[in-house]
């Protein structure tokens, strides 16, 4: 009977451990949970300066098939591992800024839209401009200069459009928290648009989960 238990227990955990991973293709089939398992995937994490060659998205996503692995890269829309979700950032720009290829950090954003944190708007257009002066030199001075300027972006799938959350957006959404407004106010100004400054305040608020531990970010 024992043996026969610690089988089962063993099946579960087997089970529960390939469940782990899974993608989806869109937002609609985020919200009707229809998943699609991948077997043995990987993160592998950019650092900051090769997120901002590759325009700021910092996950690269491999498995063990190179099917999935395609649909990882030109067909998915959502990566979940481990209970963190996770967005492909190939199509999205935002003020004509491309984030990359790859995926980014992301939660639910008063649940239609989705929230995710790649390297600022800033950080990317001045790489890019130094190495378009300077050439690949300049370029690496920028990157290694920037690579640890995050912020925080909404992707709204209706209009299909990506807008950043900048001091103006949080001013406006904090109107009716006059005490959180206050005190957005007293942070400095280098770290307002953070999103060691900014997610906190969302989860407070309600309009995100709490965000998940995510290395780097």
């Amino acid at each position: 009977m024992k043996k026969k238990l610690l089988f089962l227990s063993l099946l579960l955990l087997s089970i529960a451990g390939k469940a782990q991973s899974a993608y989806c293709l869109s937002v609609d089939d985020y919200h009707t949970k229809t998943w699609h398992a991948i077997e043995n995937l990987q993160l592998e994490f950019r650092s900051g300066k090769k997120s901002l060659w590759n325009g700021g998205a910092s996950f690269q996503p491999k498995s063990s098939d190179k099917k999935t692995d395609k649909i990882l890269k030109k067909s998915a829309l959502l990566i979940l591992h481990h209970d963190s979700l996770y967005i492909n950032c190939r199509s999205l720009s935002c003020q004509g800024v491309r984030f990359g290829n790859w995926y980014a950090p992301a939660c639910a954003f008063e649940r239609e839209n989705i929230l995710f944190t790649a390297l600022s708007l800033k950080a990317i257009k001045q790489t890019s401009n130094s190495a378009v002066m300077f050439g690949i030199i300049g370029g690496a001075i920028a990157a290694s200069k920037h690579k640890n300027e995050f912020m925080c972006y909404i992707y709204y799938p209706g209009s299909n459009t990506v807008e950043p959350i900048n001091q103006a957006f949080m001013n406006q959404l904090l109107e009716e928290h006059p005490a959180l407004l206050e005190a957005y106010s007293q942070v400095e100004e280098t770290d307002k648009e953070m999103p060691k400054t900014v997610l906190p305040i969302l989860t407070e608020i309600g309009v995100i989960n709490e965000w998940p531990n995510i290395n780097n970010q």
